[in-house]
């Protein structure tokens, strides 16, 4: 544990982020070096067939740590493959293009810490957050919401902005038996940490990123394809609990 606050492992998904990865590391590591709890970076290179493992490990920090793999497994894969390599009490997952800007993460640490939650969950529709959002962006974004609220009865704002804080020891089960790999992941990693009663609570982003593609009919339909299939998992295993079946 550091001087400051309670050891904190951050997983960095990332896949083809060349581009990005050596600056994005770079923002991470003051943030949390100006935070002053121990802290160590677990990137997961997930199927990257570019450059960036490599300028990720070129990166000048003892506390980077990279793991690589082929072939490409999806982003769930990679959080789980980051989180099992971590070590330390607290984890935050963010994405490695960092358009969500990590100045948040010590803000959501402190609420662990505090007690106040198990799992802190970045939302682009709290009031607190900054967020250039088009209007097509926010429609969708919208009826994705309540679509979750009526499917699955997730009372969350918004389930798939990637930055995300919590205690390993509230999740490390649930998260362990998550089947999902791409979309869907932190979908049914929600849905299994409500269903045991993890408290989780949503809180404020930093989105830089400009949304410049437009919403494509088969990204929309992935969305709701992905959120039939935990529908129905989550369906069978409350099933299997009802008849005493782990």
């Amino acid at each position: 544990m550091g001087a400051e606050g309670t050891a904190v492992t951050v997983v960095v998904p990332a896949y083809q982020e060349e581009a990005s990865i050596a600056a994005a590391l770079s923002r991470l590591l003051a943030v949390m070096d100006a935070d002053g709890r121990e802290y160590e970076v677990v990137v997961v290179c997930d199927g990257c067939t570019d450059r960036t493992a490599e300028l990720a490990r070129a990166v000048d920090s003892p506390v980077v740590q990279v793991i690589e793999y082929q072939p490409n497994q999806g982003k769930g894969h990679a959080l789980q493959t980051g989180f099992a390599a971590g070590r330390h009490p607290l984890v935050a997952f963010i994405d490695g293009d960092m358009d969500l800007d990590p100045v948040v993460l010590p803000g959501y640490l402190r609420r662990l810490e505090a007690g106040e939650a198990d799992v802190v969950v970045g939302s682009k529709v709290h009031p607190g957050s900054t967020v250039s959002y088009p209007l097509t962006r926010r429609i969708a974004s919208r009826a994705f919401r309540f679509a979750t609220r009526v499917v699955l009865g997730l009372n969350l704002g918004d389930t798939q902005t990637g930055v995300k804080a919590m205690r390993r020891a509230a999740v490390a089960g649930p998260l362990a038996q998550c089947t999902s790999r791409g979309f869907a992941f932190d979908l049914e990693l929600l849905a299994r940490l409500v269903d045991r009663d993890v408290r989780v609570v949503e809180a404020p982003v930093v989105l830089e990123y400009e949304f410049t593609s437009t919403m494509h009919l088969s990204a929309a339909l992935e969305a709701l394809r992905d959120l039939v299939v935990v529908a129905r998992r989550r369906h069978l295993l409350g099933r299997r609990r009802h008849r005493g079946v782990a």
